[in-house]
């Protein structure tokens, strides 16, 4: 309940997000990508490295992202990823390092750090969804077909 609190206190910042004066498509799917992997969401971390390929951003910068290994990216998609990635990390319950946290203001305009954080909470909402129904999908399975045992 406290993550879909949180997504929804955020609801101005996360449709701003998705609008023409929002956060860039290119930036907004690489730190999809990064919480996705942070929460080890296989389905959405798909997903969403597709349509960050329609987006314009580079293979590379998806592996990278994979890794972890992201000092390549330019400053500001560092500071988003890391930034999100963080977030996601502290499962929004704990404060971000502060150096992170500055690295994040220095790049980022306020209305894009406020985007980001609210992209980072309904990615991460709809990870715990995502591997919920596959779980318990999973599970099902196992139950109706003794013969699918992982």
């Amino acid at each position: 309940m406290r993550d879909i609190a949180g997504v929804v206190r955020r609801a101005r910042p996360l449709a701003t997000a998705y609008t023409r004066d929002g956060l860039d498509p290119a930036l907004r799917e690489r730190v999809m990508v990064a919480v996705s992997r942070v929460n080890s969401c296989r389905g959405c971390t798909f997903v969403h490295e597709r349509w960050a390929g329609r987006a314009g951003v580079a293979a590379e910068d998806l592996r990278a992202i994979d890794l972890g290994d992201i000092a390549n990216l330019d400053a500001r998609s560092r500071a988003a990823v890391a930034y999100a990635a963080a977030l996601a990390e502290g499962r929004f319950r704990k404060p971000v390092d502060p150096n992170l946290a500055a690295g994040a203001r220095e790049h980022l305009t306020p209305d894009e750090l406020a985007a980001v954080d609210a992209v980072a909470r309904a990615m991460a909402l709809a990870n715990l969804s995502s591997n919920t129904l596959e779980d318990l999908f999973d599970r099902t399975r196992r139950r109706c077909r003794p013969e699918v045992r992982a």
